[in-house]
């Protein structure tokens, strides 16, 4: 699934195409995505030019004259720009579990759902294999109940040490679950929950109420510096993950624990070992995060 830094990396390539355009027409697929008919749709936002391109949490964020047109990637969305002065590429890249992966630009397939024309030429294709993503038209004014329910948005001033610390409680969830909870942080996934709490030394089935409080901070100061890791490395592509372009992530290369059941930790050479936490896969070095909470070298592995 496209997390923060995914989705980021979608908006900072999409933007210099789309944003002072106009849309001109959409075509849709299957309407599954779609959280207004489709037909009223295009209806209201047909004409309307885009004014910016932002992100909140896992969500991305076209503001339009009157709307904002709101995209979640799902677990296999991409949402690409279509460069009529670039030839489409002909060939996929299968994925032996999910299907056909796009690895660069390409005409509309049976997985594309919604393409949005733009007057000045190019469309924008949001294609999903397995149609969990979801697309929203919102009145401007009602933005603020939209989110109303995520939590702490990184970087920017709401994302403080005593908001961070005052979200904690007093819960007996594993901390792996609270990262996974959108209304916490928002726009942490599996990846890098597993990703920050290796940087911050904490084993991921530790409980909320048994971390002190400098594990908290080390917290508070691993999430934003992972998140921003993924962005440099344009996003981690380990199944479906494209781009703006149809280009594949890199920050696949450099993770610490995700996904690596088996092989050594980068720091300290010990397994890494794999456990279930509120059903996601989850993988830890249990040298740098003892389930105890003190490694032995005593650090973060920051």
């Amino acid at each position: 699934m496209p997390e923060l830094p995914e989705v980021e990396t979608v908006r900072r390539g999409l933007e210099p195409h789309v944003v002072g355009g106009f849309i001109d027409d959409i075509e849709v697929g299957d309407p599954k995505i779609f959280q207004i008919e489709p037909h009223l749709l295009l209806e209201q936002i047909r004409g309307q030019q885009i004014l910016g391109l932002t992100r909140r949490g896992k969500y991305l964020i076209f503001e339009l004259e009157r709307h904002y047109f709101i995209f979640h990637f799902g677990m296999t969305g991409q949402l690409t720009f279509r460069d009529p002065n670039r030839s489409d590429s002909e060939g996929f890249k299968r994925h032996p579990v999910t299907g056909l992966q796009r690895t660069r630009q390409h005409a509309p397939d049976r997985h594309t759902h919604l393409q949005v024309h733009l007057r000045q030429g190019g469309a924008m294709l949001f294609r999903d294999i397995r149609k969990f993503g979801k697309v929203f038209l919102i009145e401007k004014g009602e933005v603020a109940v939209f989110f109303e329910r995520l939590g702490l948005e990184p970087w920017t001033p709401d994302y403080n040490l005593k908001a961070f610390l005052q979200k904690f409680g007093n819960r007996k969830l594993a901390i792996k679950s609270l990262l996974l909870d959108q209304s916490f942080v928002a726009g942490v996934g599996n990846i890098y929950a597993d990703e920050a709490l290796f940087a911050a030394g904490i084993h991921p089935a530790r409980k909320v109420r048994s971390l002190r409080k400098t594990e908290k901070e080390s917290l508070f100061e691993a999430i934003p510096k992972v998140l921003e890791e993924g962005i440099e490395y344009g996003g981690t592509t380990l199944r479906d993950f494209v781009n703006s372009d149809g280009n594949t992530g890199h920050h696949q290369e450099r993770l610490q624990v995700y996904g690596r059941k088996g092989e050594s930790c980068h720091r300290c050479g010990t397994l890494i070992q794999r456990m279930v936490i509120s059903q996601r896969s989850t993988c830890f070095c249990p040298d740098c995060q003892p389930r105890g909470g003190r490694s032995r070298t005593g650090k973060a592995p920051i």
